[in-house]
């Protein structure tokens, strides 16, 4: 078997000197007419009629218990319209789960081993 030898040195790539490259063009410099003045940008109109709005009936959260796929649901309702505001799990989840346990075997049943 051969001894292992170092490895040849490499030239490098490139014996010239780097040469600067140069802007193509000078950089345009725009100033606007010293005459032309802006309008602010915002205006704000503070009226105390705003302060004194009534504030929004918070939105009512609860914990309840799904039937059918036996899960634990938080809910999220507007308390005016009595509209779901959000819901966790999703209702397609809780539909999914429903299917499944109703498609299991009841816990401790046995199942056959067939082929």
């Amino acid at each position: 078997m051969d001894p292992i030898r170092a490895a040849a040195p490499t030239p490098p790539v490139s014996t010239s000197p780097v040469t600067p490259i140069r802007p193509v063009a000078e950089p345009v410099r725009s100033e606007a007419p010293a005459s032309r003045t802006l309008d602010p940008a915002v205006s704000v109109e503070v009226k105390p009629e705003a302060a004194e709005a009534k504030p929004r009936e918070p939105e009512r959260r609860a914990y309840t218990r799904d039937a059918d796929s036996q899960s634990l649901v938080f809910r999220v309702t507007d308390p005016q319209t009595g509209d779901v505001v959000m819901q966790i799990p999703d209702e397609v989840i809780l539909k999914a789960r429903a299917y499944a346990r109703e498609a299991a075997p009841p816990p401790g049943e046995r199942v056959a081993k067939t082929a």
